[in-house]
């Protein structure tokens, strides 16, 4: 398994998510561009590869693929996704490597907000009302609202613009941004996964989250009628492939999706440790084998640093040589 993306939340989630699988034979290769990647250390082998935005990084994978013998290639950062489904097709076929990724155009219309509320009007699903900047008049959304860039994540960028001076302000911004209304509360708000498999979904992961600088920190999960066929209702018609993550908020006791991502959530080990295991589901099902996991509703799941000792040899010798074999790593924990 090729894990890339190892020092960010969405591929240390993976790598854990796959740690958990007892019953497949998994060797587990993280890759990131820089040997300061935590998660590259709790691989079984370590490599560093060029940054997304490479000229050459999609040769730099084939490469890591055919010299690693590997069988599956789990994208792990947001800025790869459009390389990575772009070249989805050469990796396989020069590589063998399948890669778990959606089409270009379900990674374009997750990537892009307005897209994403284009999409959701088009097929029917309830959505927030959504405006770019040459798009906009006075009085097209009620204060307050929510501007923030048109391709972003992690809620960098983001604003809650409350008056006529502030929105002055936040239509000024440099970056691509847009205009949308704003739905419910905090307290509203629902991170979801489903996993898609050769067109089959799997059951439908209700999270109930609270962010803290842009990552959820606590989960409380949840099983809701309502949010679980809205989510399968946008995932059937985005015809994604492999994990896919849907951000939504309550209006008035109606869902609205405010955001996707065609990839494995941050969200992926919390699920795990729950029940219901993201990456489980797609390896198994893909390979043929039953999937029995569900989300248990009994327990919540709070997200807490850790540390992770690794020996100075092996940093070295991955920064050196770009290649190492964890060994002799301590982790901490509470």
């Amino acid at each position: 398994m090729l894990v890339t993306g190892a020092g960010g939340g969405v591929g240390e989630g993976v790598i854990k998510a796959l740690r958990m699988i007892g019953d497949l034979e998994i060797a587990i290769v993280a890759a990131d561009m820089s040997p300061w990647a935590a998660g590259l250390y709790a691989g079984d082998v370590a490599r560093l590869i060029p940054r997304a935005s490479a000229p050459d990084y999609a040769d730099a994978v084939i490469r890591l693929c055919r010299e690693e013998r590997i069988d599956y290639y789990l994208p792990g950062t947001d800025v790869e996704l459009s390389v990575c489904a772009a070249q989805a097709h050469r990796i396989e076929s020069e590589c063998g490597a399948h890669v778990v990724i959606a089409s270009p155009a379900a990674v374009r219309i997750a990537d892009d907000k307005r897209e994403t509320a284009r999409f959701l009007e088009n097929h029917g699903l309830a959505f927030p009302r959504t405006f770019v900047r040459d798009e906009w008049r006075t009085g097209a959304l009620p204060f307050p609202f929510v501007v923030k860039p048109r391709i972003g994540c992690r809620s960098i960028g983001l604003e809650v613009v409350r008056d006529q001076a502030q929105l002055e302000r936040a239509l000024a911004r440099p970056d691509e941004i847009v205009l949308q209304e704003h739905l419910g509360s905090d307290e509203s708000e629902f991170t979801c996964t489903v996993v898609l498999c050769r067109g089959e979904p799997s059951t439908v992961a209700v999270l109930q989250r609270w962010l803290r600088a842009g990552d959820t920190y606590r989960v409380v999960p949840h099983r809701d009628e309502r949010i679980e066929r809205y989510v399968l209702a946008a995932a059937r018609a985005l015809g994604t492939n492999g994990s896919c993550n849907f951000q939504l908020r309550l209006d008035v006791g109606e869902p609205k999706l405010f955001e996707i991502n065609a990839r494995f959530s941050g969200t992926t080990p919390l699920c795990a440790e729950l029940g219901f295991n993201p990456v489980e589901s797609y390896l198994k099902r893909h390979r043929g084998l039953a999937y029995q996991g569900a989300l248990r509703t009994d327990a919540v799941v709070l997200r807490h640093w850790a540390e992770l000792v690794v020996p100075r040899a092996a940093f070295d010798e991955l920064a050196q040589s770009g290649h190492t074999t964890p060994a002799g790593v301590e982790r901490r924990c509470l």
